[in-house]
């Protein structure tokens, strides 16, 4: 049997550290016809040695006899590894909470901000450090290894990791299965029988073509006609930003509102639920955005009825509680995730043939009218040479190619700010940003947001142009 490495970093990971354990135990054909070794890497020893107890207490109550070790030290994690999944995260709601209120405090209308709009600025400063650490250790040490990440803002990241080293990298997001979802209920069809062209930016994309899986019928005028039928309040804060969408530009996008509505200015005027997204009281002196001693703000992914009725007496959710209770094991609740990391694993290791609903990868002609260099997101082709992109047959409308290009040039930017330790190179992205505040505005949010996240930001200062 072949030896098979894989490299979890940010294994203390809940959202998908767990899960990618869970369907590397479930893979039977990784079992039977590897030597799997899993190594567990994480800078916080407590997360790593809950999840190394998680995944050792799994493997052996599922037979698995693939060899699993940890370590905080990221060069001896990846050496001879074949493929690098990564998750990072440091304080995570924490900081997202800052990404999400500062803007909105200085006149951003930002909904979410977190691969869009200013606050995802911040987000991808704080993550570009690490992810080009990871990327250039592996060519270190494993320079044939794919990295395979999950870790927002996945569009500038991937891009930053491909322009800037010679690493093999894809993200990966379930945001495209989630748009499926909503053209199955709208369609009042299981998801399962509907095919799809579709592609754009992350968290930004668009369904150009619809069709039935088993008689190949263009789905799109049974989509119209139960589109125009629909309550339009029915899942508002869900829904209707993107039935907006869809009858402005002609396409449905995905995955929903909190996500498309990042890189729009106009997106609050049909999301109700925005000031949920981290709900906190300013008066009440325990919850402080800026103290980290402060109670974290309960945080809501998208307000769909399922995530924000809450019974008047049942109390706030405890993030501590609930993330302890994510690695309490039980055999009944591995069931493996829809998620496209061990597939893919599978097909380039076997050199089987895949097609994956959704791959983050350099455009390379993919996608019309946008740079070949830029990371677009779209269908993709899987075997034992890699990934490639498979190119959309129906071109976007002028006005989304636009709006993706707009955020082609702010990825660059914040790779040149990052750089050359500027803050003038970042005002000059937010100031293109749809969300942006005003010039006096931008210019206070960048020193106060440097200064509340100075411990993990890289250092900025301000400098004239030449």
């Amino acid at each position: 049997m072949r030896k098979l490495k894989v490299t979890l970093v940010g294994a203390g990971s809940v959202s998908f550290a767990l899960g990618t354990l869970q369907d590397l135990v479930l893979s039977n054909r990784l079992r039977e016809e590897t030597e799997l070794e899993i190594s567990l890497m994480d800078i916080s020893d407590k997360n790593l040695k809950a999840t190394h107890e998680y995944a050792t207490r799994m493997f052996a109550d599922f037979d698995n006899p693939a060899k699993i070790w940890m370590t905080t030290d990221l060069e001896s994690s990846l050496i001879d590894a074949d493929f690098v999944i990564v998750a990072i995260e440091v304080n995570r709601y924490f900081y997202w909470a800052q990404d999400f209120h500062i803007p909105r405090r200085y006149g951003s209308k930002q909904i979410y901000g977190e691969n869009g709009g200013p606050g995802s600025m911040f987000h991808t400063l704080r993550n570009l450090g690490p992810m080009l650490q990871i990327a250039r250790t592996m060519e270190k040490v494993c320079p044939n290894a794919w990295f395979i990440n999950y870790t927002n803002p996945e569009a500038k990241l991937v891009e930053a990791v491909s322009n800037l080293t010679s690493i093999k990298i894809v993200g990966l997001c379930h945001g495209l299965d989630i748009g499926i979802e909503q053209l199955a209920e709208m369609l009042e069809m299981k998801k399962e029988d509907i095919a799809v062209e579709g592609g754009g930016l992350n968290h930004f994309g668009f369904f150009t073509k619809i069709w039935d899986k088993n008689t190949g019928k263009d789905l799109y005028p049974l989509f119209r006609e139960k589109e125009a039928k629909a309550n339009r309040l029915a899942k508002f804060d869900h829904l209707a930003l993107s039935r907006t969408i869809y009858h402005t530009y002609g396409y449905y996008p995905y995955p929903g509102a909190n996500h498309c509505g990042e890189y729009i200015s106009w997106a609050d005027d049909f999301y109700a639920g925005l000031s949920l997204q981290f709900r906190y009281n300013p008066l009440n002196p325990n919850e402080k955005i800026g103290d980290k001693n402060s109670r974290i703000p309960e945080f809501v992914y998208c307000a769909h009825a399922g995530s924000v009725d809450r019974e008047l007496h049942e109390g706030d959710n405890d993030l501590e509680t609930w993330i302890a209770e994510q690695f309490e094991y039980k055999k009944e609740n591995v069931n493996g995730t829809s998620e496209y990391g061990v597939p893919i694993i599978e097909a380039i290791f076997f050199d089987d043939e895949i097609v994956i609903n959704a791959a983050n990868l350099p455009n390379k002609g993919a996608i019309k009218g946008l740079p070949d260099d830029m990371v677009v997101e779209t269908q993709a082709i899987v075997n034992g040479k890699g990934m490639e992109l498979v190119p959309m047959t129906v071109e976007l409308p002028t006005a989304l190619i636009g709006t993706i290009h707009i955020q082609g040039t702010i990825h660059k930017l914040l790779f040149e700010a990052y750089h050359e330790g500027s803050k003038t190179k970042l005002l000059q992205a937010i100031l293109l940003d749809p969300q942006a505040p005003t010039y006096y505005q931008a210019c206070a949010m960048i020193d106060e947001m440097c200064e509340l996240q100075k411990d993990i930001l890289p250092k900025l200062e301000w400098n004239q142009p030449i």
